[in-house]
């Protein structure tokens, strides 16, 4: 059976402030191990639906279009960088976002919406985030690390207008994931 990884994101447009953070963080870690994201695949994940079967697209893509026809558009913030820790070893390195009421009442709308296709939320509180790198294996959180990407001169928040999400169909690579757009979904002005 024909299977596609599939998720609804928001684009991060335009790229130049992410990258411009990222580029001073790769000088501030120089000396951890970290597979960085390359910039066109930025982007705020909605919801992952994971490994689908193929003729389970056309359907999705029906019910996020009816689900998301009356959502109007929004912004966030973008703001500072921070870490995804599984115990003490490192895993994703992120831009945090601060999001409007929007920004969340659109993550449950989309829950809910996916729920009726037996999609369902995953346990853990909605973190909206921009993954900048994820850690390559056994590297340790440290308390220098952590307040170092706590100092407030790091970054200057970013406001970003949310026009459109995206459904990306995600195709894995060895040099990493290529993203391409299955439907785009726009917002209202």
């Amino acid at each position: 059976m024909l299977k596609k990884r599939v998720f609804l994101a928001v684009p991060v447009d335009p790229v130049e402030p992410v990258v411009a953070k990222m580029e001073q963080l790769k000088r501030q870690f120089y000396d951890l191990r970290i597979k960085w994201v390359r910039p066109e695949n930025f982007h705020l994940t909605v919801f992952f639906f994971g490994e689908i079967p193929a003729q389970q697209v056309p359907l999705l893509r029906e019910l996020l279009r009816s689900a998301l026809k009356n959502t109007s558009a929004f912004s966030f913030l973008l703001t500072g960088p921070g870490i995804f820790k599984k115990g003490k070893e490192l895993k994703v390195l992120w831009l945090g976002i601060k999001g409007s009421d929007q920004l969340y009442e659109l993550k449950k709308e989309t829950d809910n919406a996916v729920a009726t296709l037996g999609f369902l939320t995953e346990d853990k509180p909605f973190r909206p985030h921009l993954t900048l790198g994820r850690f390559l294996s056994h590297q340790s959180s440290s308390s220098d690390l952590e307040n170092s990407l706590k100092e407030p001169h790091l970054w200057e928040p970013v406001e970003y207008e949310v026009t459109n999400l995206i459904l990306f169909e995600s195709k894995l690579f060895p040099d990493g994931p290529q993203y391409d757009p299955i439907e785009v979904f726009p917002l209202l002005p």
